[in-house]
């Protein structure tokens, strides 16, 4: 045992000889001695696994249902002649460990998040990333609340994308807009929380967004954004990008903005309510 640590701390040293030039040893074991959740591992989420694996982290959980297909080709890190038909979530677990081969991968997850997985994944990492895309993807939200879990989500858009932090450590991140949001959203639907997984499934196919044209430099941009994020939080060095505050860009216009998902300035929470509001008078 004590060789073993004793290799581990010398690749461990060697892998992050750069990256130490700039953060202390103290940010840096915060980071390596801890427990990662990722959930989604398509094209934002495998750069995430991919980034987070290079920090050197101890332990990782790992969650996604899908497995490869040809069009993921095109932008997701992890696919290749070699992965289609394979789960994503046990290929991202071979690339870690290839990697850092001292990672331990505690969970890897090949199907939804239902209430019955959910809190064993969350309960005790030490931040969630949450790239997965199903509506049903609000548990994640839900038990890292109830855990006081700090969570990272990030999306992309066809041009750009979202990322935004939830500190569950220090605030629950909920807010008035945001309630009205999910009951406009979903109407009477049964609560998340108390739904079977069958019943998980059926909201998923219910309530799906189409599917979206995918640029693989933008997916990647957001994967990045959220390790970003994740380690400035952790380490406490540098700004974050904390709820109810957003980081929104758009490679094309070329355009960053930090805004406020509670202001009553931001348009785009009107535009969310209209559109809503548009399509259930339309049904």
């Amino acid at each position: 045992m004590i060789e073993e640590a004793t290799e581990r701390e010398s690749y461990l040293k060697g892998m992050l000889e750069r990256t130490a030039l700039y953060f202390d040893k103290n940010e840096l074991n915060k980071i390596t001695e801890m427990t990662v959740a990722i959930a989604g591992l398509g094209g934002v989420g495998a750069i995430t696994a991919e980034l987070l694996a290079r920090w050197g982290i101890k332990s990782f959980r790992l969650l996604d249902m899908d497995r490869y297909e040809s069009s993921n080709l095109n932008r997701q890190l992890f696919a290749t002649s070699s992965t289609i038909g394979r789960y994503k979530s046990e290929v991202a677990a071979e690339r870690i460990r290839q990697i850092n081969p001292y990672a331990e991968i505690e969970m890897t997850i090949c199907s939804r998040v239902t209430n019955e997985n959910v809190h064993p994944f969350v309960k005790g990492a030490g931040i969630v990333i949450q790239n997965a895309d199903h509506p049903s993807c609000k548990l994640f939200y839900l038990a890292a609340q109830k855990h006081k879990v700090p969570l990272v989500n990030g999306y992309a858009t066809i041009t750009g994308g979202r990322v935004q932090t939830f500190d569950y450590e220090r605030s629950p991140c909920q807010s008035m807009l945001e309630s009205l949001w999910n009951r406009l959203k979903f109407g009477d639907s049964k609560p998340l929380q108390e739904m079977s997984i069958e019943e998980i499934a059926e909201f998923d196919h219910k309530h799906v967004h189409p599917t979206a044209p995918s640029v693989n430099f933008v997916t990647n941009m957001v994967g990045c954004l959220i390790v970003a994020e994740a380690i400035k939080l952790l380490t406490g060095k540098g700004k974050v990008v904390q709820y109810p505050r957003y980081l929104e860009f758009d490679t094309f216009d070329f355009k960053m903005k930090i805004k406020n998902s509670n202001s009553i300035l931001n348009m785009d929470n009107w535009k969310k309510i209209y559109n809503l509001i548009r399509n259930r008078m339309v049904r």
